[in-house]
C-alpha cells in the first residue's frame, strides 16, 4: 500500500415550509433519518414502519415506503452506517446484522446479513464507526471495518469469515476515530487523537500503520479567532471525492451553558461554530488548507463521512459542508456561513443521525 503522502496515484437562518412527500415521486438524494413510524402489523407478524427523513435538495420531509421490520431488527441498536448499510446490535444478545432497512429506495423486504461474532461485548462503547468497501455487501471481497471500543480496529468479510480480525492500536494516545475507506488506494484510513497523526490499514495485506500529518497554508485570521477556535470541541475526519480526491475536515463546536437565577448551570449544549478543510497535496507531501471544493459536498454525521458533486444532485449548494449532530445545517466554505435548518418538533433527527448515501445497491 502506498503510504498516504505517496498515494498510489491511479489517477442562519429559517427554512422552505416542510411539507412531506412520498418517496416515490422523488429521485434518490443524500437523507437524513428523522424518525421511525409504526404502521401496523403485517400478515407474519411483523412490524409495518416507514421512515420520516430530511431532503437537503429541497428542504422537505419525505417519507419512504412501508416497510416490514424483520425480526432481526427488533430493538436493534444503530451502530454506524455505510454506503446506505448500517450496523445494527441485537441488544438482547449483542449479535450484530448488516441490513438496508433505511434506504428509502428500497421497494422489496429490507436486507438482512448476519456477521460474525465480535468476541467480546460491543455494549461498552459509547460511539461506534463504520465503513464498508462497497455498497454491495454480496461481493465476495466487501469487508466491514468498524471501531467497536477505543483500543482496536475489527474487519470481517461478510461473504468469508466467520469471525473478525481485531487490530489493536499499538499507541494508546493514538486511538482510532473516524474510519474512511479510499476506493481509489483500496485501504482504511483513519485520524488519531488531536489530529496530528493519521492511522492507514491496507486491507490487502492487514498492515497497520501510523504517519505524522502536515499542515501548509494555515489561514491567515486573528490571534483572538485562533483563541476562540480553541476552545471549541473539535472532531477530524478524513473524506474521499468520486474522483479519488482526499480532504481532511475540522469541524469546530463551541459549548454554551444556560444559568438560573442564583447563576447556577442549568443546561449546556453545543453549536457549530466553523470548518476547516485541507485537500491533500502531494507536491507539499501534506495537506493545504482551502476554501474552495468546486462542486463538491461533503456530508458529516454518525455515519462514514462521504463526499458528492452538487451538479448531480440539483438543489444541493456546493462548495458546502451537511453536518448533523448536534443540530442540522450546512456551512458554506468561501463565506464561513453556518445555516440552521429546523424541522418541526416532531421531527427531531433520529437517536442515531446519519446521512444515508445516494447508491444503487
Amino acid at each position: 500500500m502506498a503510504l498516504f503522502f505517496s498515494r498510489i496515484s491511479k489517477l442562519s437562518t429559517a427554512c422552505r415550509v416542510y411539507n412531506a412527500r412520498f418517496f416515490s415521486s422523488l429521485p434518490e438524494s443524500p437523507y437524513l433519518l428523522l424518525s421511525d413510524e409504526t404502521l401496523g402489523e403485517s400478515s407474519e407478524g411483523g412490524r409495518i414502519v416507514n421512515h420520516k427523513l430530511f431532503d437537503p435538495r429541497t428542504e422537505a420531509i419525505v417519507k419512504s415506503r412501508e416497510k416490514t421490520l424483520p425480526k432481526e431488527l427488533e430493538g436493534e441498536a444503530i451502530l454506524g452506517a455505510s454506503q446506505g448499510w448500517v450496523v445494527c446490535m441485537n441488544k438482547k444478545d449483542s449479535s450484530l446484522n448488516l441490513t438496508d432497512l433505511y434506504k428509502p429506495w428500497v421497494v422489496s423486504s429490507p436486507r438482512v446479513m448476519s456477521l460474525p461474532c465480535l468476541g467480546f461485548d460491543p455494549r461498552v462503547t459509547v460511539k461506534s464507526r463504520v465503513s464498508l468497501s462497497s455498497s454491495s455487501p454480496d461481493e465476495e471481497d466487501c469487508t466491514v471495518t468498524a471501531k467497536f471500543n477505543e483500543s482496536h480496529l475489527s474487519v470481517c468479510k461478510p461473504n468469508c469469515d466467520s469471525e473478525w480480525t481485531h487490530f489493536q492500536t499499538p499507541f494508546p494516545l493514538l486511538k482510532a476515530s473516524d474510519l474512511m475507506y479510499s476506493k481509489r488506494d483500496k485501504a482504511l484510513y483513519f485520524t488519531c487523537i488531536k489530529g496530528l497523526y493519521m492511522g492507514s490499514l491496507d486491507l490487502g495485506n492487514n498492515k497497520l500503520k501510523y504517519q505524522e500529518l502536515r499542515f501548509h497554508n494555515l489561514p491567515q485570521i486573528p490571534e483572538a479567532d485562533w483563541e476562540m477556535l480553541d476552545t471549541c470541541f473539535m472532531t477530524k475526519h478524513f473524506v474521499e471525492s468520486p474522483s479519488g480526491e482526499l480532504f481532511f475536515v475540522k469541524w469546530y463546536r463551541k459549548c454554551f451553558h444556560i444559568e438560573n437565577n442564583e447563576r447556577e448551570v442549568e443546561d449546556i449544549h453545543s453549536r457549530t461554530w466553523s470548518f476547516m478543510v485541507f485537500r491533500e497535496d502531494e507536491t507539499r507531501r501534506g495537506l493545504c488548507y482551502t476554501e474552495d471544493i468546486g462542486d463538491l459536498c461533503i456530508f458529516l454525521g454518525n455515519n462514514e463521512a462521504f463526499c458528492l458533486s452538487a451538479s448531480m444532485y440539483p438543489g444541493l449548494e456546493p462548495n458546502s459542508i451537511y453536518f448533523v449532530a448536534p443540530g442540522l445545517g450546512s456551512y458554506h466554505l468561501p463565506s464561513g456561513t453556518v445555516r440552521q435548518y429546523n424541522p418541526p418538533g416532531e421531527h427531531k433527527p433520529h437517536r442515531k443521525p446519519f446521512w444515508i448515501h445516494p447508491t444503487d445497491d
